[in-house]
């Protein structure tokens, strides 16, 4: 019997219906709080550190995430989980180098960055492949739901692309990141659950009448010794082994996903600080991902398990596992809810990614080179068409994907061809003081154009796996293409380099990791102060005694490069004797939030210390502050200094 006749119930479908409704007024209340470009790309940079790792999780689980692990738990067992588990080493990277050079220097596009690291020739490039790279995986996560929605449902693919493509492009177009942040927030919570319900279902469909722990041993017991393990071999088998997997996934694909992904970035700069971002990619690392590990892969290793004991046809096409372990184990309204999750996977990531493309092509393309000099409002509306725009090219792009017998392969073909170029030119940038404008445009250039060249001579690539297990002697082994494309990208880069002239000194300072310090200096524009004292709580008042404008005693550093000036924050006042127990001086950074913590900053601001007075424990703020920040009146505040 097809699924869609087993358990389309009208249950099921209420439970889809209600979760569009939900999620669409969801998103677009939020919509209210993007008063500004900053609001719309970055959510106002005030959000705690637990909001945004939690909406992290929806962002990073697509739905190709439940199909994708799925299939190849299936077939290669647990091992599937390594593809989640082997890119740690790179976080000290992430949480050092790169997060305090983007936060500190104030850059609002990896583009922009490219720029002012580099020149206009390099921010081009990026902005070719970062929008290739954004554009294909919203049109791969189009893809993916679609295959699942035509498997569960047997409805059109492309309706059902279509369909979701709309509801998410309403409340992205609407509210911006902050809508992203908070429905990814609920998604999050979905998509966990998701998993945990299907493993849950799988363990006890295993165990029979004996329950859930009788299904963990028989579980365990027909697995295979391989299919138990965390990795696979180190060169074995030919299309899912520990090296390949690691130079695809855990190199070219996380590097990408950490340092690359405009979406994750201006996640990270949502964050009321650069600690909130390094907390938010601590806890995501340590508990997040594993668990988000469990939740997309266990239906294929429950499928595993099925076929050893002959409850699923072994021959199973991987790609349609994950909706053939949940016919056997989901019941309706169950069934409803797990394929609303799978929607939340694409909906999370998309939102994420339509976002960033209209970042890029407002900050990178629209503004610089089409049209300059215009009002903040001018470029929120250009935002919000462009957002429309980018979900209709990713639906555009969706059909490629459709010739591609794996979603792995899909997915690896897709990471190993338009990232190794821009990964090299990025690390280099941030971390190779030495690195040159030109160096960084002929990697990606020649990065790009030694890739495609390997599409078409795959030979080019066989020295890099003529020691793997089962490799055709022909050379048409391909599944090591990242690692090529990564060193080819590499090798003109570093050649490149000890031939050209770098930039001088002054001119990239604060945007690489041997100039943090300075980067500091700039995002406050005066010198930092880092002894931190208390944090307090105080009314909130009102008062038109002092202005928004920066305080006229904090300048920018004379050493400072022309590219942007510092904030203009608002200023507000503390009593002396709270200045005194938080140790802040005028012009001293401070975050101003609502007492309330469960809100993670909704309503908050960034200020600037003014002078003291002598009114109590209050905060005084002027109107347009309290408007910007969006307090409530009569609510206590939470005051503390940054630096």
């Amino acid at each position: 019997m097809p699924l869609a006749e087993a358990y389309g119930s009208t249950l099921d479908y209420a439970i889809i219906a209600i979760y569009f409704a939900a999620i669409l007024g969801f998103g677009t209340f939020f919509g209210r709080y993007a008063k500004s470009t900053k609001d719309f790309f970055f959510g106002g940079q005030k959000f705690s550190w637990w909001l945004i790792a939690m909406s992290m999780v929806a962002t990073g689980v697509g739905s190709y995430s439940f199909i994708k692990y799925s299939a190849v738990g299936f077939t290669h067992g647990m091992s599937s989980s390594m593809t989640y588990m082997n890119d740690w080493f790179f976080i000290p990277f992430f949480m050092f180098g790169w997060l305090p050079i983007i936060y500190f220097s104030r850059v609002r596009s990896i583009p922009e960055y490219f720029e002012r690291r580099f020149n206009t020739p390099a921010r081009i490039m990026a902005v070719v492949i970062i929008l290739a790279y954004m554009l294909g995986y919203i049109g791969f996560n189009l893809y993916t739901l679609g295959v699942a929605a035509k498997a569960v449902l047997d409805v059109d693919l492309y309706l059902a692309m279509f369909v979701i493509a709309f509801v998410s492009a309403i409340y992205i177009t609407v509210g911006g990141q902050t809508a992203v942040i908070f429905t990814d927030l609920v998604q999050g919570f979905m998509l966990l659950g998701a998993g945990v319900v299907t493993l849950l279902l799988g363990l006890n469909y295993l165990g029979a009448d004996g329950g859930i722990v009788e299904g963990i041993k028989t579980f365990w017991s027909h697995l295979g010794f391989q299919e138990r393990l965390p990795f696979a071999r180190f060169n074995r088998p030919p299309d899912f082994n520990f090296v390949g997997v690691f130079w695809q996934d855990g190199v070219a694909s996380s590097i990408t996903f950490l340092f690359i992904n405009q979406g994750l970035i201006m996640r990270f700069l949502a964050a009321k600080s650069m600690n909130e971002g390094r907390k938010t990619i601590l806890f995501n690392t340590l508990f997040l991902l594993p668990l988000s590990m469990i939740a997309v892969g266990n239906a294929g290793w429950i499928g595993n398990a099925m076929a050893h004991m002959g409850l699923l046809d072994p021959h199973t096409d991987p790609k349609e596992v994950f909706v053939a372990v949940t016919e056997r184990i989901c019941q309706p309204g169950i069934f409803g809810f797990v394929l609303a999750a799978l929607t939340a996977a694409l909906m999370s990531t998309i939102d994420t990614l339509i976002n960033a493309v209209a970042a890029v092509a407002v900050y990178d393309v629209y503004q610089p080179f089409i049209c300059r000099n215009r009002s903040d409002k001018h470029y929120l509306a250009a935002a919000r068409w462009i957002s429309l725009g980018g979900m209709a090219a990713g639906l555009a792009i969706a059909f490629i994907f459709t010739n591609f017998k794996s979603i792995y392969a899909a997915h690896g073909a897709f990471i190993s061809v338009v990232t190794p170029p821009i990964v090299v030119s990025v690390f280099l940038g941030a971390f190779w003081k030495r690195y040159t404008p030109a160096a960084a445009f002929w990697s990606m250039i020649g990065g790009a154009a030694l890739i495609v060249l390997s599409i078409f001579f795959p030979q080019m690539i066989y020295p890099f796996g003529t020691w793997l297990h089962g490799v055709d002697p022909a050379g048409k082994y391909k599944f090591m293409r990242a690692f090529y494309g990564i060193v080819a990208s590499g090798v003109v880069g570093v050649i490149a380099s000890y031939f050209t002239k770098p930039k001088p000194e002054a001119e990239i300072a604060g945007l690489w990791i041997g100039s943090i310090d300075w980067a500091r200096a700039f995002f406050k524009g005066g010198k930092p102060s880092y002894e931190l004292g208390e944090k307090i709580v105080a009314d909130l008042r009102v008062s038109d005694e002092h202005t928004c404008g920066p305080h006229k005693d904090v300048v920018r550093l004379p050493e400072a490069p022309d590219a942007q000036p510092p904030a203009d924050y608002p200023i507000v006042r503390l009593s002396h004797e709270d200045m005194k127990r938080m140790k802040v001086s005028e012009g001293d950074l401070l975050y101003v939030a609502d007492a309330r913590r469960w809100l993670g900053g909704l309503r908050s601001l960034h200020c600037r210390a003014g002078r003291g007075h002598d009114q109590g424990n209050v905060v005084l703020m002027h109107e347009d502050a309290f408007k910007e920040g969006s307090f409530v009146a009569d609510r206590a505040v939470r005051v503390e200094k940054f630096f």
